[in-house]
């Protein structure tokens, strides 16, 4: 009786230590769509309005209705070029395929009150992205928090040569994550996931994976892969022969730092 109480207790606090991380993965293997936005900065104020009164509602009943998992809006604070054709992005999260097939009976359904042609007609004249993109979530590691979602996200976007997929998945897994985890534990990081391009594709589209970096402090930003940093979490890596490795594998082709607005979850 006593073997198995003590049993009992050992498994008790192994559970506790574990969630005591404060880790969740439950992105991995779902996916994400990203639809970049021009907004005239004329039109701002309306548009902050128009979040408010049509895209918050529309975007919670596809929530509500099993559609889409999480909904964000961010304002891109630092873009990847001089000529970004962009300013925000709304990102949303699905356990399949994201898309807007059944989003009338969505409204029709869940969104009590409202006039659902007018929602839809205003959604659609709001949602109109310069481009579209969808992916996979192949590993996520997010620090659970009572504040809500980090308050920045750094996405880098790297062109991986066809027939190197496998070897840069396990480098990102293997070699990267424990870094970014142990960044996350320090409280320097919220999250990091690692995303591969579904839709578009081709050689000419110029990127196939991305990586997420999630902050709530910009000064986090400065050290989020260094030297410095990978002694302090693989003090026994070869240094030069990491870097190396990284870049044998994959090419950095831009990086942007967006703001959150606002989300559904």
């Amino acid at each position: 009786m006593k073997t198995r109480l003590l049993l009992l207790l050992s498994l008790i606090f192994l559970l506790a230590a574990f969630f005591s991380q404060g880790f969740t993965q439950d992105n991995q293997g779902l996916y994400m769509k990203i639809d970049y936005l021009e907004i005239d900065l004329q039109e701002l104020s309306a548009f902050q309005n128009d979040v408010e009164s049509v895209l918050i509602p529309v975007n919670e009943a596809r929530i509500e209705a099993g559609s889409m998992e999480n909904w964000y809006l961010y304002r891109v604070l630092y873009p990847g070029s001089q000529n970004t054709d962009h300013n925000f992005v709304a990102v949303a999260i699905c356990s399949e395929l994201c898309n807007n097939e059944s989003l009338r009976d969505h409204l029709e359904e869940f969104s009590e009150g409202n006039n659902t042609a007018r929602l839809l007609s205003e959604y659609y004249s709001i949602m109109t992205p310069n481009f579209s993109e969808l992916w996979k979530i192949n590993n996520s590691i997010v620090h659970e928090s009572e504040n809500g979602p980090a308050q920045f996200l750094m996405l880098d976007y790297m062109n991986v040569s066809p027939g190197a997929e496998y070897a840069y998945q396990m480098m990102e897994d293997e070699n990267a994550k424990p870094i970014h985890q142990f960044r996350i534990e320090n409280g320097n990081m919220e999250g990091w996931e690692l995303f591969q391009l579904i839709l578009p594709r081709g050689e000419e589209y110029g990127y196939n994976f991305s990586t997420g970096n999630y902050y709530n402090d910009l000064r986090d930003v400065e050290f989020h892969f260094n030297e410095e940093v990978l002694r302090q979490s693989r003090p026994d890596t070869d240094v030069a022969a990491f870097f190396q490795n990284v870049e044998n594998v994959r090419d950095l082709v831009r990086s942007e730092v967006w703001e959150l607005v606002t989300y559904t979850e």
